[in-house]
C-alpha cells in the first residue's frame, strides 16, 4: 500500500511528518504481528481493572483490527508514529475517527490505539506507580463513560487519555501535566523583565479587542513583521486583548521567549477542582520538579493551556474575585477565534454561571476559548 493510498483510508489528515516515517515503515511492514496482541490487550484490561465483559469486548476489538488487512496497516502505521516514534509531546493525532472497521465503532477504534499506547507504557516505560494509577484511572473512566453515553464498550475523550495512556501525562496537586510545544501564532518576546504577546498572523480584530471569525464583525486586522532589526506587530494585553495598532520592539532591547516548538508544560484542568492561585502555583512546582527528572531533554520554559476557562469574556458574567478571574488574572491570556455559548459541555446545564453565559450571548457577546501561558520565572508570584 503506497502512502497516497494509506491517506485515503483516514478519516482525517495525516500531520506532515507522516510521510517521512511511512517509507521505513512500510520496508519492515509485519502483517503477521497483532497491533494489539490478545496478552497484551490481557494486561491492559487487567492492570486497569475494567469490568469482565469490558475485558472480552477489548479482546474483541483487537482482533477485529488485527484480522482486516486494511485496518491492520492503518492502525500499525498509527501506532508506529504514536507510540514508537514520536515523542509524546509534539503528537497531534488527538482525533475520535481515523478509520473504520467492520463491525467496531470509531470509539472501539480509538480504544484499541489507546490500549496499545498503554500496554507500551506498562511493559517498558514504566512510570512511577502512584502517578501511573492515575492514567490507569483514565482508561477505566473513559472506558466506563463509553458504555454509559453509547451503550457500548470503548473510549471517549480519547485524545486526553492517548496522553495518559502514553506515559507521558500526569496529575500533580489539582492539575493534569504533559510535556509539550507553544503554537506559533502568537510569539512572546521579553527584555528580561517582562513578556510581550505579539500577534504573529492575520487576525480581525472585534471591537472589544477579540479576535472574530470574518471582517464584517472586525474594526482591523492584525499584522506581523521582523527583521534583524525589530518586530512590527500588535501586541496582546495580559487580559487577552489585541490592540488594533501595531507596536515596534527593538531586538536590542527584546529577544524571542516563545515561539513554535518551543518547550512548554501543558496543563488539562479536571472537573471540580479547587481552582485557585495558591493551588496553581503548589501544582506547577510539583510538575516542574518531576518533569525535569522524567523527561531531562524537555527544556521548559512555560506553562500552558487552552479551555474556555480562560475566556477573557468571563469578566462580563463572573465577579471580579471569583476564584477563576483571580487565577486568570495571574497569567498571560491569549486569545482564540473558537467560539462556545451556554451550551458548551463543559459547564453544568442550569448552573448560574451557564445561565448568566446564555443572558450574555441573547445580548450579541460572542464567548471565545482562550490560551495562556505563564514563564517559570513568574511561577513565584502566581499567588501573589
Amino acid at each position: 500500500m503506497t502512502f497516497t493510498e494509506l491517506k485515503a483510508k483516514y478519516n482525517f489528515p495525516l500531520p506532515e511528518y507522516a510521510e517521512y516515517y511511512y517509507a521505513d515503515f512500510i520496508a519492515s511492514y509485519d502483517r503477521s504481528k497483532p497491533v494489539l496482541s490478545l496478552e497484551d490487550a490481557s494486561i491492559v484490561a487487567d492492570t486497569a481493572k475494567i469490568p469482565e465483559e469490558a475485558k472480552a469486548e477489548l479482546l474483541r476489538c483487537a482482533n477485529a483490527i488485527n484480522s482486516d488487512d486494511d485496518a491492520h496497516i492503518c492502525a500499525a502505521f498509527l501506532c508506529e508514529l504514536t507510540v514508537y516514534k514520536r515523542k509524546p509531546w509534539v503528537n497531534y493525532i488527538y482525533q475520535d475517527d481515523h478509520f473504520t472497521v467492520e463491525g467496531l465503532t470509531k470509539q472501539q477504534v480509538g480504544w484499541v490505539i489507546v490500549a496499545t499506547m498503554l500496554a507500551n507504557t506498562l511493559i517498558n516505560k514504566k512510570p512511577p506507580a502512584d502517578l501511573n494509577e492515575e492514567n490507569l484511572n483514565a482508561f477505566r473512566g473513559y472506558t466506563q463513560n463509553c458504555f454509559n453515553v453509547h451503550g457500548h464498550w470503548g473510549i471517549t475523550e480519547w485524545h486526553w487519555n492517548m496522553l495518559c495512556a502514553s506515559g507521558c501525562m500526569f496529575m500533580f496537586g489539582i492539575l493534569k501535566f504533559v510535556p509539550s510545544e507553544f503554537t506559533g501564532d502568537f510569539p512572546v518576546i521579553t527584555n528580561g523583565r517582562e513578556y510581550i504577546s505579539l500577534a504573529g498572523n492575520e487576525f480581525f480584530i472585534g471591537k472589544e479587542g477579540e479576535l472574530v471569525d470574518c471582517e464584517e464583525k472586525s474594526v482591523g486586522k492584525t499584522s506581523f513583521y521582523e527583521d534583524d532589526e525589530k518586530y512590527v506587530a500588535h501586541v496582546v494585553s495580559k487580559s487577552g486583548v489585541v490592540d488594533l495598532n501595531p507596536t515596534e520592539f527593538p531586538k536590542r532591547e527584546w529577544s524571542d521567549f516563545l515561539r513554535g516548538g518551543s518547550h512548554t508544560i501543558d496543563i488539562h484542568i479536571p472537573a471540580k477542582v479547587e481552582y485557585t492561585p495558591e493551588k496553581f502555583k503548589e501544582a506547577f512546582k510539583l510538575a516542574l520538579d518531576f518533569f525535569k527528572d522524567y523527561y531531562p531533554d524537555h527544556e521548559t520554559k512555560a506553562f500552558a493551556c487552552y479551555s474556555w476557562i480562560l475566556s477573557a469574556q468571563l469578566k462580563k458574567v463572573m465577579a471580579e474575585d471569583s476564584n477563576i478571574l483571580r487565577v486568570n488574572s495571574k497569567l498571560h491570556l491569549l486569545p482564540m477565534i473558537g467560539t462556545f455559548n451556554g451550551d458548551i459541555m463543559f459547564i453544568r446545564k442550569g448552573s448560574s454561571l451557564q445561565q448568566r453565559i446564555e443572558a450574555e450571548c441573547a445580548k450579541g457577546t460572542e464567548f471565545h476559548f482562550g490560551v495562556m501561558y505563564s514563564p517559570i520565572s513568574e511561577l513565584e508570584d502566581l499567588d501573589k
